[in-house]
């Protein structure tokens, strides 16, 4: 009986929650085969709820044998979906392939997503800083 009531114990947060039922913090995805159809899909459920739950999530791809144009955007989606919420999410043993394609989803994302930058500063602001671009400040 005493064990049991120390393992308890030892087991039990100051928050008063055991340890199995606090999130992880961090989880490993292995998918395994073509990255297509009913497995995409189960993959994508599980990639939502992993960047839900824990702090940070690796997608360990070198099991994927083949990863098409709606694969690619669950790992566009899940990148999108970590960044919103401030989750780390990495890949590991991505192949050169399937990186330059999601890096180039991505880039073309963010591209569109980017509002068009407006003046930072007054126009006599700006004047005076390109009156005075030549000034020497000496020591």
């Amino acid at each position: 009986m005493e064990i049991s009531a120390n393992i308890d114990r030892i087991l039990t947060l100051q928050g008063g929650r055991p340890l199995s039922e606090m999130p992880p913090k961090t989880v490993v995805l292995q998918p395994r085969g073509a990255l297509l159809g009913e497995v995409k899909t189960a993959f994508e459920i599980s990639l939502e709820q992993a960047i839900v739950e824990a702090e940070a999530v690796i997608v360990d791809l070198l099991w994927v044998t083949r990863i098409d144009a709606e694969g690619i955007s669950v790992l566009l989606a899940g990148m999108k979906q970590a960044q919103a919420i401030g989750k780390c999410l990495s890949f590991l043993a991505m192949d050169a392939t399937t990186r330059t394609a999601l890096d180039a989803v991505w880039a073309q994302q963010r591209e569109t997503e980017a509002s068009p930058q407006a003046d930072l500063f007054t126009p006599n602001f700006e004047q005076f800083l390109d009156n005075h671009k030549n000034t020497q400040v000496s020591p």
